[in-house]
């Protein structure tokens, strides 16, 4: 199992209820908005290094998103 944050950026008016509601995928385990250069951190948990590449690529497809960063938990 790896464990992961992935960091996110939203655009400027991205309406955050719904980017939260879409940051829902399976393997996503809690979402925290947060005020600072990342609008929100993602937890995440995968069977692989693979799978949690797959899920980084759907949490930077969702609508409003507009940069993140994945950080592997050691």
């Amino acid at each position: 199992m790896v464990a992961a944050y992935i960091l996110v950026k939203l655009a400027p008016k991205a309406d955050i209820a719904k980017v939260s509601h879409a940051l829902k995928e399976p393997g996503v385990k809690g979402v925290d908005m947060t005020i600072g250069p990342w609008d929100a951190f993602v937890r995440c948990e995968a069977k692989d290094v693979a799978a949690l590449g797959r899920l980084a690529q759907q949490v930077r497809g969702c609508p409003g998103v507009t940069d993140t960063l994945t950080c592997p938990i050691i």
